[in-house]
């Protein structure tokens, strides 16, 4: 408040509550007042002496029934008008002129002529017009002028009707008054007058007023307050307040809003009730403005000390009171409503300070526990019917529908009692699990624990724990008629099982929720949850909603500003809390036993609008504000202050923000919660652009029941951020790019000359050098590759022979002995043939060898081919007599060809010597075909077994060594001899082709004809 001098408040459309000071203009949220002083609203005085409805014909409808936008204006010194509307004030420089002006009687100058301001007035005792003006305006720019002897409807400068009124005396102008669009008078006789066309007639009075004894019909004696801004009518008597409010039979209905508050002792010139959640603000000139909340919930307490109003387990006992395990008895007096006691002896005699648990049974006896004892107490009887100590701390006691007792032990577990029973006593269901609560489910007991919850048969003694529940601290439990079981737990909240699923339910934001005591069902559709800070009233439709389909739950929260002594309620214990017949529940606390009818708990939700107060940018106010906002250039930090007018307990109100780039969609991650006190957010360095901001406000109970406000905020780009800097800076980038190349591609043209000429120079002596590697790479690989043949078959055609020849070798002293000189002598022909021919093999291996090594020293010169063959197979002759082989040598007698004699010589050799070998009484024959002008071809066949397929595989193919570098793998049996002859091949350019029959092998060698002597 800027200042104590309330002269007039009122509430606009988005129900802020205004106040009229004479140091500036007063806006109250619930929570906050924002000054809207001449600095802001453009007035020259910062003195406002009243606020009153607009005379524009805006159509916002009538009262009750106004519509969003509605405006309403606030006077200022110097007949200036401020125009309220969207939470926002302004001053409107051309109101007075064309609208006040243009009132009859004010057009003419008429210093006599004043505008109503509502009752009371502190023009009262110092005015004296001829002309009275009552604005009828809510939106439809009516008014009535009232002089000594008529009224007068106007609308606007059209007269709508005059009616003759005239009293005894002089006129009390502050007498008259309106309801609606109803014009009223309080006259001398103490008589409420109603005033229209046809003239006036009295307007009877009933409600409270008349119920309270206190009212003979006659005005005299009471106050009347009229807010003529929020049309509200209030009549004021002996400390007792009532909202006047009008009937269908034209008349006036009292109804009691506030008892026992002095206003005259206040000096309250300014009231206004808010409808929604009933609060009272009390504006005085000299002791500012006066909030007064209904409080719904009472505190109970006895005139015991402070420890004995700490209370836990209760029961409802006859009489519409509360009986505790103290043996005290609360109520309230049916007449005077004050706060009953009463002490039960026998219980009183029991107490040992354990007030957790007890219960009425069927039969009306009560059943309490004391430490480790449990009892059975007729109540008036006042004497004690059983005792029974079970030697270690009772927790809880509760009856299953047979009557049976449950009974929660510390350490012992749980145990079942039958009250039938001639001499009953306790029978163990389950050992070693500290109960919490017990409670029925059908034909099963529900026992919670401190490590989850236990199912027990009450028929079979059997017990299971609900898998879900394992670890939890369950505080409490309630099973609702379709069955679903509703927990307390300790850290957890509200938990809720059904269908063997068990569902958590999001805690607070400060979770408060997270020490709850126990559930209260008000059979209105709500849970009461009361915790160590609080109590919490929650709708049972947004639960079962929340299991389908989780989304953001409201809780509304009640404080002790709401009627409690303390937020500390207290739990534990069973029952928790009591509901009496009337449906007043009794919920007990650190200081009293808290009570309140839930029907008639005013629920004060969050749901009017939200208004962007201000802007501050850079250190600058913002004007102008509505949903598209230009921002100035690089906002280095910007800070948007927004409200929304809430008369309840601030932690119900729960604001949110996203920042999004223009047609960005909105995700649930986006959403940021505004933590500040003043509702601000702040940015920093804000990018250039266009972006939406979103304000979220939580309405109330109901599935996204939200109000969102969008705002478009506009942030202009720097000169250089502008599109056509960055086309200029982009040119300016090329240019200087281009100039720059420019000068470096002619730099680097000459150095480039430069250096091709020491490259190629460099690149030639490599190219040579390289060469030389390659030629000497393929000379290695060639070497390698011989070799590696090589080896593969000398174990075949050395090595084993040798084998043999030590073998049969070793045998022959022994026939020598025996005189087997046959056998003998032919294991040596054997010997001698076999020694020849790896002697022969050996000599052209060697030979080869020296070729293949040497290879600079093939020389080729024309080699005579018959007697090349002649020759070669005089070697062999009389081993291939002996296998009774006929040899053909049908090659021309002057048929020469140009080839290596050596090298040439190991093929042939080879080749007869593989045919001799495996030719039985065959033909062995050499022919040759062509010259050597046109490539000669020569054939070496031979009668007898064919050679392997793999053998003819490895000979007609083609090496591939130095193309893909593999190397072709060569069987067991292939021939050194034959391996020679391909190699040999290669060396003096042969082409070497083999192909078998069944009985028929031939070797063809082509020479090549272009190759020269």
């Amino acid at each position: 408040m800027p200042q104590n001098s309330v002269r007039s408040l009122a509430a606009d459309a988005e129900g802020f509550v205004w106040i009229a000071t004479e140091n500036g203009l007063a806006r109250f949220d619930g929570q906050r007042f924002n000054v809207f002083d001449k600095s802001f609203v453009g007035t020259t005085s910062n003195r406002f002496y009243m606020l009153s409805p607009s005379m524009n014909a805006t159509g916002a409808g009538r009262p009750g029934q106004q519509k969003p936008g509605q405006e309403i204006y606030a006077a200022a010194d110097y007949n200036q008008f401020v125009k309220i509307e969207h939470g926002i004030a302004k001053v409107d420089s051309l109101y007075y002129q064309n609208k006040i002006r243009t009132l009859s009687h004010f057009n003419n100058g008429n210093p006599h002529t004043l505008i109503s301001v509502g009752i009371p007035t502190y023009l009262r005792d110092v005015a004296r017009p001829s002309y009275y003006i009552i604005p009828d305006s809510y939106g439809e720019g009516k008014y009535y002028v009232i002089d000594s002897a008529s009224v007068q409807l106007y609308h606007g400068e059209r007269k709508l009707y005059q009616t003759a009124f005239a009293t005894d005396t002089l006129p009390l102008w502050w007498n008259y008054f309106m309801l609606g669009d109803k014009l009223y008078y309080a006259g001398e006789g103490s008589k409420v007058l109603g005033i229209n066309a046809q003239g006036a007639r009295p307007v009877s009075i009933d409600g409270d007023m008349l119920r309270d004894n206190q009212y003979n019909g006659e005005f005299e004696g009471m106050k009347v307050f009229w807010n003529i801004t929020s049309d509200q009518l209030f009549f004021y008597h002996r400390k007792k307040l009532y909202a006047v409010t009008e009937t269908r039979k034209r008349g006036l209905t009292t109804r009691l809003v506030l008892d026992g508050y002095d206003l005259d002792e206040q000096v309250i010139q300014s009231v206004y009730r808010d409808p929604a959640t009933e609060t009272l603000f009390l504006g005085s000139p000299s002791k500012g403005l006066f909030v007064l909340t209904k409080q719904p919930f009472e505190a109970l307490t006895s005139p015991e000390p402070d420890i004995a109003n700490v209370y836990y387990a209760t029961v409802p006992i006859r009489g519409m009171s509360i009986l505790t395990a103290m043996g005290m008895v609360l109520g309230k007096d049916p007449v005077t409503g004050q706060t009953t006691t009463r002490k039960v002896p026998v219980l009183e005699g029991l107490y040992t300070g354990d007030k957790r648990s007890l219960f009425y049974d069927k039969q009306g006896l009560l059943w309490i526990k004391m430490g480790d004892f449990l009892y059975r107490v007729d109540v008036e009887a006042n004497r004690v019917l059983y005792k029974l100590n079970f030697h270690t701390e009772i927790k809880h006691i509760y009856p299953d529908q047979n009557g049976k007792v449950w009974i929660a032990t510390g350490t012992k577990g749980i145990y079942t009692l039958d009250p039938s029973e001639k001499d009953p006593q306790p029978k163990l269901v389950k050992e070693a699990i500290k109960g919490t609560y017990l409670q029925t489910l059908g034909d099963d007991m529900l026992v919670a624990t401190t490590t989850g919850l236990y199912i027990f048969n009450r028929h079979s003694g059997g017990a299971r724990l609900i898998k879900s529940t394992d670890g939890i601290y369950i505080k409490s439990l309630y099973v609702d008629n379709a069955n679903r079981v509703w927990m307390t737990a300790n850290g957890e909240g509200l938990l809720m099982y059904e269908n063997n699923k068990l569902t958590r339910f999001p805690l607070d934001r400060n979770r408060y929720l997270g020490s709850p005591h126990c559930i209260v069902n008000d059979g209105h559709g709500f849970f009461w949850i009361p915790t160590d800070k609080g109590l919490f009233q929650i709708a049972v439709k947004d639960l079962l909603d929340y299991v389908r389909v989780p989304f953001d739950l409201f809780y509304l929260y009640h404080a002790k500003e709401e009627g409690f002594l303390t937020n500390e309620f207290n739990g534990g214990c069973q029952p928790c809390a009591s509901t009496l017949s009337d449906g007043t529940i009794s919920l007990p606390s650190l200081n009293g036993l808290i009570w309140f009818q839930p029907d008639k708990v005013i629920t004060k939700v969050p749901s009017a609008g939200i208004v962007l107060d201000r802007i501050l940018v850079n250190r600058q106010w913002l004007t102008g504000l509505g949903d598209t906002l230009v921002l100035p250039a690089n906002p280095v930090q910007a800070r948007f202050f927004f409200s929304t007018p809430y008369y309840g307990d601030a932690y119900n109100l729960n604001l949110s923000y996203a920042l999004l780039d223009e047609g960005e969609p909105v995700q649930a991650s986006d959403w940021i919660p505004i933590q500040s006190n003043d509702f601000s957010i702040v940015f920093s360095n804000l990018g250039h652009g266009r972006h939406t901001l979103l304000v979220r406000k939580v309405n109330g109970f109901g599935k996204d029941n939200h109000t969102i406000r969008e705002i478009c905020v506009i942030v202009p780009p720097l000169w250089y951020q502008t599109w056509w800097a960055k086309i200029l800076f982009a040119l300016a980038v090329a240019g200087g790019f281009y100039l720059y190349n420019s000068f470096r591609l002619r730099k680097i043209s000459k150095e480039k000359a430069r250096l091709e000429e020491i490259v190629a120079k460099r690149t030639e002596s490599l190219n040579l050098a390289l060469r030389d590697v390659e030629e000497s790479k393929n000379e290695m690989g060639r070497q390698l590759h011989m070799l590696s043949r090589l080896l593969a078959s000398m174990t075949h055609d050395i090595q084993s022979p040798l084998n043999y020849i030590m073998i049969t070798s070793g045998s022959i002293p022994a026939m020598i002995d025996k005189g087997e000189l046959g056998v003998v002598s032919e294991i040596g022909q054997v010997i001698s043939n076999s020694s020849r021919r790896m002697s022969d093999l050996l000599r052209g291996l060697l030979d080869y060898i020296k070729v293949h090594v040497y290879g600079n020293s093939i020389q080729f010169e024309n080699v005579a081919l018959r007697q090349l063959v002649d020759n070669k197979y005089e070697l062999f002759k009389t081993a291939s007599e002996q296998k009774g082989n006929v040899f053909e040598n049908e090659v021309p007698a002057d048929l020469t060809v140009p080839s290596d004699a050596q090298m040439l010589a190991i093929m042939v050799h080879n080749l007869l010597d593989n045919a001799v070998k495996f030719t039985h009484n065959g033909t062995i024959s050499v022919t040759a075909t062509g010259d050597a002008g046109s490539g000669v071809i020569m054939y070496i066949s031979n009668s007898g077994a064919g050679i392997p397929l793999h053998v003819i595989d490895i000979i007609n193919t083609p090496d591939r060594e130095e193309a893909d570098g593999e190397m072709r793998p060569l069987g067991r049996k292939t021939g050194l001899g034959l391996l020679i002859v391909k190699e040999v091949a290669v060396l003096i350019d042969v082409k070497l082709h083999v192909s078998s029959e069944a009985s028929q092998t031939c070797f063809t060698l082509q020479f090549n004809a272009a190759r020269t002597v």
